[in-house]
């Protein structure tokens, strides 16, 4: 497929720079899709796509201090790769294959794209690095993939661009996050007078260093209409979130499976949406709109589940209300970029310098900081009507980021709760996995 964009899209990237270059940001979603979806039609519905969402065919181009843009100029071809399908998992292998192919990203396009072809059921895979976009502008890809699809009839036009986050975009006061924005600066001003900015090549290289010592691994499963719809439910009674409910299950679940973690580190990360917190909040745009909030959970003796999930809840929302803590990866963007190229070399590599040894407290990505990632990318109805190929269920697939143990992703399709658990091989086992999947569940089903 040829690039067949109007007119050129470039777009600063600001507050995802700091995630340019790691090779464990890489963002996916399957749409399965009902019959064999023909491959012509599915190309002609992705050349529309690119016109609605330009930075999927977009690449990087680098100045010379390292500042970033998105860019749809000199781009080439837009592909798809199509392969047979011959179970209901070769979706999921897929994403693993895929997470350890480097992008290309000063060349481009960023987004690369799957049609596994079967009898009864096609699955569409997308998959793009997290500077491109996050888990809700995906999954609104994929709806909008599959609309195009079903009506190759339809004339799009390229929309205006959409605003960025920054401090500029962001509502704050001056004094927000002062102390982590002051340590920035005094790292900026540490940092050795020869600022070697990454690129291509070299990240070429870093990528095949990291996933020469990681193998990840991915267990998905999920709740039924009627369990989803008793979850909420239960939750609602205990005035708890589903999110809360989701960290206190697979929380206690790991405790029990894992008891050499029990005195490890109980920090959670929970992926939080900021697209109305933006001066000018930019609706179903593609784009990096999400925050992470990160607290630990309490190690009491006894704690019964729906009290931990009660705890979670209130930590949670407690972190969004008060205005700073959204904003805290913001302060990324205050970091020299070849500050953040190095923070990115350290993790593939494993060889860390004083400098970024003082950051890791607070960026988290050392090590196994964190025991679990979670994110609760929301719910999509997806019109029962009589097209050819309906979609009938999305499935996410989560970066599981360096200074993490475990992560999750849910996504509720008409109802029904879709859960990703996406872990590492060389320290969790399947059978250990299942164990922890099945202890969650039983947690949500009736705890």
């Amino acid at each position: 497929m040829t690039n067949q964009n109007n007119h050129n899209y470039d777009q600063k990237i600001a507050y995802a720079r700091a995630s340019l270059w790691a090779p464990f940001y890489t963002v996916g979603m399957a749409a399965r899709i009902r019959g064999q979806a023909p491959t012509g039609l599915v190309e002609a519905a992705l050349r529309k796509l690119q016109v609605l969402y330009p930075p999927l065919a977009s690449r990087v181009r680098i100045e010379d201090d390292g500042t970033a843009w998105l860019t749809t100029d000199g781009v080439g071809e837009f592909s798809l790769e199509v392969r047979p399908k011959t179970s209901g998992e070769d979706w999921s292998n897929l994403f693993l294959e895929q997470e350890q192919v480097p992008f290309a990203f000063e060349r481009g396009p960023l987004a690369r794209f799957y049609l596994l072809r079967g009898a009864e059921s096609s699955d569409l895979v997308a998959i793009v690095p997290h500077v491109v976009c996050d888990g809700y502008s995906m999954a609104q890809v994929m709806w909008e993939a599959v609309a195009l699809l079903n009506h190759p009839d339809r004339v799009v036009a390229r929309p205006e661009p959409p605003p960025v986050v920054s401090w500029q975009t962001m509502p704050h006061a001056i004094t927000d996050n002062l102390l982590l924005r002051g340590l920035a600066r005094v790292v900026n001003r540490a940092w050795p007078a020869k600022r070697v900015v990454l690129r291509q090549e070299r990240y070429e290289e870093l990528n095949q260093s990291y996933w020469a010592r990681q193998q990840n691994g991915l267990l998905a499963f999920g709740l039924s209409s009627a369990e989803t719809a008793d979850l909420s439910a239960r939750c609602r009674n205990h005035s708890v979130s589903v999110t809360g409910a989701l960290v206190a299950a697979f929380y206690l679940a790991q405790a029990a499976v894992r008891p050499d973690r029990q005195t490890a580190s109980r920090e959670i990360a929970v992926a939080a949406n900021i697209r109305e917190r933006l001066i000018q909040p930019p609706g179903q745009a593609l784009g990096v709109y999400a925050s992470e909030l990160d607290f630990v959970m309490p190690s009491k003796a006894n704690q019964s589940f729906w009290e931990l999930a009660g705890e979670a809840h209130t930590m949670i929302h407690k972190r969004l209300e008060n205005r700073p803590r959204p904003l805290l990866p913001l302060v990324l963007e205050e970091l020299d970029p070849s500050i953040a190229d190095s923070l990115v070399t350290a993790v593939a590599t494993d060889q860390w310098i004083p400098p970024l040894e003082l950051l890791t407290r607070f960026v988290k990505i050392k090590g196994e900081m964190r025991c679990l990632n979670v994110s609760n990318i929301g719910r999509l109805d997806l019109p029962d009507v009589g097209t050819p190929y309906r979609m009938g269920n999305l499935f996410p697939f989560p970066p599981l980021v360096a200074g993490s143990g475990l992560a999750l992703n849910v996504l509720t399709i008409n109802g029904q709760m879709n859960m990703i658990l996406k872990y590492r091989k060389n320290q969790i086992d399947l059978a250990t996995i299942t164990e922890i999947k099945e202890r969650a569940l039983s947690y949500l089903s009736g705890g």
